[in-house]
């Protein structure tokens, strides 16, 4: 990003790009700007998770929690008519974790799905609990993830070939933090992918202590 602003400004400054297209380029110096951005967050949450911050553990309703991120993501969804299917096993699953992380897993799960959806399609999202564990689940039908990229996508800074035309703006961060999360939370994350059919992203967080109290968020 810092390249392409650089180049811009330098350009606009020179006189290379003249005065009637510099409203267009000034467009792109600050979307690369807002990349920057989102680079630079991304790394600080990479650096704190390595670090061994800890986490701010609380009790709440994951499901709650889907429905919100689902509400945030509601315009992003209208221009390619994409609709959410939520399924739930029991109206409310109290889990015990950090709430602004998982927030923000579910967060880039959920971009990645709309990101690359097809115009029209649905993205499932489901909970279910096994052995005091709750299974979250997101799944879309799109494009879907080569084979030998499956290994590498977890990679800070990878992106797929199929990935970069649909995803121009992005860090190729959003995978490695929720992998870090995830893990920082003593979990894990599992995905299946084919190529033209979709991915599902499947993620676990313990099941909270029905005596804790949830907290008032």
């Amino acid at each position: 990003p810092l390249t392409s602003i650089k180049g811009y400004l330098e350009a606009m400054l020179d006189g290379t790009i003249p005065e009637e297209l510099r409203e267009k380029y000034i467009g792109r110096v600050i979307s690369e700007t807002e990349r920057l951005n989102k680079l630079t967050e991304g790394m600080l949450t990479l650096n704190s998770l390595e670090s061994g911050s800890s986490l701010k553990r609380s009790s709440f309703d994951i499901n709650r929690t889907i429905k919100d991120v689902c509400a945030a993501n509601e315009n992003a969804c209208l221009s390619k008519n994409i609709n959410f299917q939520l399924t739930f096993e029991d109206e409310s699953e109290m889990v015990y974790a950090d709430y602004g992380k998982i927030q923000q897993v579910l967060y880039n799960l959920i971009d990645n799905a709309i990101k690359f959806s097809s115009s029209d399609s649905t993205i499932y999202i489901s909970t279910s609990v096994r052995q005091r564990k709750v299974f979250v689940s997101v799944r879309d039908t799109g494009c879907g993830i080569p084979k030998d990229s499956l290994k590498k996508i977890w990679d800070r800074f990878y992106k797929s070939d199929s990935s970069r035309g649909k995803d121009r703006r992005g860090t190729g961060l959003g995978l490695s933090i929720v992998k870090e999360i995830i893990q920082a939370h003593g979990e894990n994350i599992d995905v299946v992918s084919t190529e033209k059919v979709g991915s599902e992203f499947t993620f676990s967080l313990p099941l909270s202590d029905p005596t804790a109290q949830s907290p008032g968020a």
